[in-house]
């Protein structure tokens, strides 16, 4: 693969130019944008600093303007659900910082929350997120594709780790807010767990959540946590769940939160077994009590091995036939599972694929809407028919 190339004040230079990190720390300095090669549009970037790290990022709502070529590419917003938000719930600026607007609370009062919702739990069947909030769901797919952990190259097998899960969303809050305020002083994303580091590790979460204790006469104010759930076990009231890289600290949902969390998530949960090495990932807003917390509402997303979602067996199937492919999944946000938007964009084509896995129990005259639009869409359509057993043959990879 050739390695991308970028314009700064009048001079080029390479990805992997040996003085990359002078260059970026000048640009940082000064905020100029440099200016990504790979088309003749030449999309603008930023400069964002992560730790002691300083990395190249395209600005947001640009990555369809790169060649499908390029490490920042994305599809087009009007491929998945997120076309629906941009610039009403998901609102960036020129700098690469991003506001959300949400349809779920981040504070309580008297032990209720401040903005009533239709449930505790979120689901991708939901109907009560609109395009000018980003539901629960939603908010995990806009972490989830931020962090372009959505993306998938061959070389990257094996290669995925739960500390780059864990870096890529920490770096996406730390350049997102809402109107509580910055996303990184709130989400709760567990850091890789070390037996030799239990102590220093549970020192740095409670230091993250003191200031989540309620306090008299106060709205309450929630946590956001996304961590994969590891087991669930009865309590006296309820449920406790646990997560992984989280062994020392306690979540608990009520009675009536947990009726709603199996109805909407069994099916979820078993498919995930049924895969091996794949993942349930949760988000939950959540409540401080002393030492443990008490989750509000919650949603969960399937994702394999290699941190890749999928909402069913039909989407697992083309995911697993795509690992030797570069690929970008396509999320849906706040739309229903019937909506018509591509599950997959294959990017080693010419021009690039949208692949489309309508569910199995999609009605015949909605899979007839599906085929319109893609037939509509930007990029050549693949559809595998609700009424097709076996998967069709994939498009060739173009080696051009």
């Amino acid at each position: 693969m050739s390695v991308s190339r970028y314009r700064l004040t009048g001079r080029e230079f390479a990805g992997d130019a040996p003085d990359l990190s002078g260059l970026l720390a000048a640009a940082h300095e000064k905020k100029v944008r440099p200016r990504c090669l790979c088309t003749a549009a030449e999309p603008e970037m930023y400069v964002a600093r992560f730790g002691d790290d300083l990395l190249l990022k395209r600005m947001p709502g640009t990555g369809h303007l790169h060649d499908p070529s390029c490490p920042t590419f994305d599809p087009p917003p009007e491929l998945s659900g997120l076309g629906q938000l941009n610039g009403k719930a998901i609102v960036s600026d020129h700098e690469g910082a991003t506001v959300l607007k949400l349809d779920f609370p981040l504070s309580m009062r008297s032990g209720r929350a401040v903005t009533p919702t239709d449930s505790k739990v979120a689901a991708a069947t939901s109907a009560t997120a609109t395009p000018n909030k980003l539901g629960l769901l939603g908010m995990l797919h806009y972490l989830w594709d931020t962090a372009e952990l959505t993306k998938w190259r061959p070389s990257w097998a094996g290669k995925r780790g739960w500390w780059l899960v864990y870096r890529e969303l920490t770096a996406v809050a730390e350049r997102t807010s809402s109107k509580a305020g910055p996303l990184s002083s709130i989400l709760l994303v567990p850091p890789q767990f070390h037996p030799d580091r239990k102590e220093a590790l549970a020192r740095d979460r409670d230091r993250f959540l003191h200031h989540l204790q309620p306090a008299k006469g106060k709205p309450v104010p929630l946590g956001l946590l996304v961590a994969e759930i590891k087991s669930q076990e009865p309590s006296q009231y309820g449920r406790r769940l646990r997560f992984k890289h989280l062994p020392d600290m306690a979540f608990f949902m009520d009675d009536d939160l947990c009726r709603r969390f199996d109805k909407l998530t069994t099916t979820k949960a078993r498919m995930v077994e049924a895969i091996d090495g794949a993942h349930l990932m949760a988000i939950a807003t959540f409540s401080m009590r002393g030492n443990y917390a008490e989750i509000r509402e919650i949603a969960v997303m399937p994702v394999t091995a290699d941190w890749i979602p999928f909402d069913d067996e039909r989407e697992i199937t083309l995911v697993k036939a795509l690992a030797d492919r570069n690929f970008v999944k396509c999320l849906r946000y706040n739309l229903r599972a019937d909506a018509p938007v591509a599950s997959v964009l294959l990017t080693d084509t010419t021009p690039p694929t949208a692949l489309y896995v309508p569910p199995h129990h999609l009605a015949p005259e909605a899979e007839a809407d599906l085929r319109e639009i893609a037939a509509e869409g930007a990029y050549p359509a693949w559809i595998w028919s609700v009424g097709e057993f076996e998967m069709p043959e994939l498009p060739m990879i173009d080696r051009g």
